[in-house]
């Protein structure tokens, strides 16, 4: 039989989505909802947790001071499923305090659905064991108390500066991605790598758009080397991570992963049929959204996982790419030649650097070029 935790925690997966959704047409107050409703799932989590201890404190001798409420507060967060409520606890509070956006609520709808109902075990809170409260949680660790700090960060700062990068501040940008960094040392949540992938895309598409424009010619050849050459990094990235994680794994076993992920990138370059139009070469930026939430989307097939840091790479030297083989007199074939074999080049140097240093400071060496302000041509063509 269910707990009352679990069946809390499944009304906020079904009932959330769809508040966040319908926003403009409910009540003032009820984005405060999903708060409200992860409270009631730790309430009855502690409630539960004390009740059993107790029980058992009595049984075995246990002085009644000796159940201490903050001992039992601490349990409450232990584990990977209590890690997740409590990063839940902050990111609903994050959406009860932020100023209704529609479009920041439909960012927060799909993490909400991803880490509520991809992010914890279904069965994690079915049943409730036994622990001495004497004792401190044996697994619980320092950054157990910064996990609700981190989903109130994603709800507050991280989602809106994703969609409204365009006018984000450096240092409001480096908050956000110093977050999502945190979020994904500490956990390595495809959450944390579609945030960075989706910002780190953003930021590049709209700075080589500022500096190049748009070509008037042969804009289909950035479009197709966009399609192919994303491909074929995907297929080389994945494969060559997962020999680095001690897998002998070939094109062929990766086969499913890579189908799905390209397969989530088509039908994404059809979004601006959808509307979804209102960004430089529209298609493109479809398709590479497509291939950044597929990790996050599909977590369960196998081998998805080594496809992160190149989807990350592509994301932002894609953009760049794209631009070279268009009609654009300015810049020399020499030159085009040159920056893209520094940028396809990124990619294996990335996946090699992963061997000796950590996942996170090769995301930072990456997305630090992104961070530096220069000042922009226009004009250069056409």
């Amino acid at each position: 039989m269910a707990s009352a935790t679990t069946l809390v925690l499944t009304v906020a997966l079904l009932l959330v989505p769809i508040l966040l959704l319908v926003r403009d047409w409910m009540p003032a107050w009820s984005h405060k909802i999903p708060f409200a409703i992860i409270s009631l799932a730790i309430l009855l989590r502690i409630h539960a947790f004390w009740t059993i201890n107790l029980t058992d404190a009595q049984v075995v001798g246990y002085l009644p001071e000796d159940v201490s409420g903050l001992a039992t507060i601490l349990h409450i967060f232990d584990g990977p499923s209590g890690l997740m409520l409590g990063l839940l606890l902050g990111f609903s509070a994050g959406i009860a305090l932020a100023v209704p956006n529609p479009i920041e609520h439909r960012w927060a709808t799909l993490c909400w659905i991803l880490l509520l109902g991809w992010g914890m075990d279904s069965d994690a809170f079915a049943t409730i064991a036994s622990t001495p409260l004497t004792n401190h949680p044996s697994t619980l660790n320092w950054y157990s108390a910064i996990y609700p700090f981190l989903g109130l960060g994603l709800s507050l700062l991280v989602i809106p500066t994703l969609v409204n990068i365009d006018t984000a501040s450096t240092p409001r940008l480096v908050a956000a991605i110093s977050i999502c960094i945190i979020f994904l040392d500490i956990s390595s949540s495809p959450v944390a790598w579609m945030l960075m992938g989706l910002m780190a895309h953003r930021q590049s598409s709209l700075r080589i758009h500022t500096s190049r424009g748009a070509a008037s010619h042969r804009r289909w050849l950035g479009l197709m080397t966009t399609f192919f050459l994303s491909a074929v990094l995907l297929i080389i990235g994945l494969s060559w991570s997962s020999i680095f994680d001690g897998i002998w794994i070939s094109i062929w076993p990766s086969r499913w992963a890579i189908g799905w992920i390209l397969l989530c990138g088509i039908g994404g370059a059809m979004t601006p049929t959808m509307g979804f139009d209102a960004n430089p070469r529209p298609e493109a930026w479809g398709f590479h959204t497509g291939i950044i939430l597929a990790p996050a989307l599909m977590p369960g097939i196998a081998l998805i996982q080594h496809a992160q840091l190149p989807i990350f790479v592509i994301a932002i030297v894609m953009p760049i790419i794209a631009t070279l083989p268009e009609y654009r007199p300015s810049i020399d074939w020499k030159r085009r030649g040159l920056e893209a074999i520094l940028l396809i080049s990124i990619l294996p140097f990335a996946l090699f650097l992963t061997d000796t240093v950590p996942v996170s400071l090769v995301v930072v060496i990456a997305l630090l070029p992104l961070l530096i302000k220069f000042k922009h041509s226009v004009g250069e063509e056409e």
